[in-house]
């Protein structure tokens, strides 16, 4: 029946879903709740001091005017240095829509009702989607919270949208590992690809912002973290040609998934 793996299986995801989100919302918390503690011109002039490498791997590139705000603060300290932790949630939830399944021995069973498998990855892949939005929402409900609690005055506005911005970044992340899995089989393979991706690019955006102005510059545009800069979109909002490009992104690795998996055996 069209919808029954999709409401299966977010049944059997809500909960960890609420846990992350409580979790990083909790962190996002803390670190708004922080800000008063802190004069923002003093922190601009030690930023100042730090080597380009050193801002490079907590996000910062030249632009660090903008982070001598409430906001620059909580982008840097919160959504900056949090860039690998938010990768892991949609390689956990991309890893189940096959790899777990196939590991454990049990996708030859659902296979076998009739559910065919596009309808399994597809609503897998949305059921998850939808986590990540609430996960997201959790995260930004922190934020409020912490701004309420600390009485902290925030640009909401730009805010959200620093916020709202994960979802098509962890989205990509999940259908990359999506389209990893689909192509290796097996889990500990997928999820060493998977991995390696991410770690690479992390290293690639680093490379890209300390090296600003010379020949290596470049080497960060090939890093999906690139285009998630909370400087960025602290001053300009969302840029809607990047989110447009994680979707399509995102699109295009469900379709591949989508026709390798059903071209290969099943793992038993």
């Amino acid at each position: 029946m069209t919808g029954a793996v999709f409401i299966e299986t977010f049944k059997q995801t809500w909960k960890q879903m609420v846990g992350w989100g409580i979790g990083l919302a909790a962190l996002a918390m803390l670190v708004v709740v922080m800000v008063p503690l802190f004069d923002m011109q003093d922190m601009k002039s030690l930023l100042e001091s730090f080597p380009p490498f050193i801002l490079a791997m907590i996000g910062i590139g030249s632009d660090l005017e903008v982070f001598a705000t409430n906001e620059g603060f909580v982008a840097m300290g919160f959504f900056g240095k949090s860039a690998l932790i938010f990768a892991v949630y949609p390689v956990v939830m991309g890893m189940r829509i096959t790899a777990d399944e196939e590991d454990n021995g049990i996708m030859d069973v659902l296979l076998s009702l009739p559910v065919s498998r596009a309808q399994v990855l597809v609503e897998k892949f949305f059921a998850y989607c939808i986590s990540i939005v609430g996960v997201v929402a959790l995260i930004y409900l922190g934020v409020g919270i912490g701004a309420s609690l600390g009485n902290v005055d925030l640009d909401v506005g730009r805010l959200t949208e620093v916020t709202f911005y994960l979802i098509p970044l962890m989205v990509f992340v999940m259908a990359a590992t999506m389209l990893a899995a689909a192509v290796a089989r097996r889990r500990m393979v997928a999820l060493g690809v998977v991995t390696a991706f991410v770690v690479a690019s992390f290293m690639l955006q680093t490379i890209g912002l300390a090296a600003e102005g010379t020949v290596a510059e470049p080497l960060g545009t090939v890093s999906f973290f690139t285009y998630y800069n909370a400087g960025n979109i602290l001053q300009e909002g969302f840029i809607w040609p990047h989110i447009a490009g994680y979707l399509a992104l995102s699109l295009v690795m469900l379709l591949a998934s989508l026709y390798r998996y059903e071209r290969r055996d099943v793992g038993l």
